[in-house]
């Protein structure tokens, strides 16, 4: 998609810059340093309170990053003797593409168990920016939100 068929509201988003929640969203044309470091942190800055106030419980964390990860082995494993770009497309994308499904589901209202806005935002918005057949930004996204959660664990945001 070129830049000017982009709406502007997307297009703030996907400077990396705060909106107007002071939430800030996965870039995949940012810097790999920057993705990992910078950004990553002030996402996790941008999650919810305290562990056991407001933060995110490891159940829910484990449930969407834990599928995100096995993917990306599965991604791995096969890339190794296929075609990285091909598997992507025909075994990843469209997995993967689905979690923001399973992550709407699971922060909706009266939810057990209910996710953060936050974080369901975060995960939810993080796929969308991954371009269609584009398993550079797939394997970028898993490196970025694997640094969020270091933060976020870091920060005490996560509860058991």
């Amino acid at each position: 998609m070129n830049s000017q068929s982009r709406s502007p509201h997307r297009s703030q988003h996907e400077r990396g810059t705060p909106n107007a929640n002071n939430q800030v969203f996965f870039k995949p044309d940012l810097p790999e340093v920057d993705l990992l470091d910078s950004l990553a942190e002030k996402q996790a800055d941008a999650m919810p309170g305290e562990a056991g106030r407001g933060g995110i419980n490891s159940n829910q964390l484990r449930k969407y990053f834990g599928e995100i990860k096995d993917l990306y082995l599965q991604y791995q494993a096969k890339s190794a003797q296929q075609n990285p770009g091909e598997v992507y497309m025909k075994s990843i994308e469209p997995r993967f593409k689905m979690i923001r499904s399973k992550v709407s589901y699971g922060s909706r209202q009266g939810s057990q168990g209910k996710l953060s806005k936050e974080f369901a935002r975060m995960i939810s918005e993080g796929i969308a920016r991954v371009r269609p057949k584009n398993h550079h930004d797939f394997e970028l996204f898993v490196m970025h939100l694997e640094a969020v959660v270091g933060f976020m664990y870091g920060k005490g945001k996560i509860s058991k």
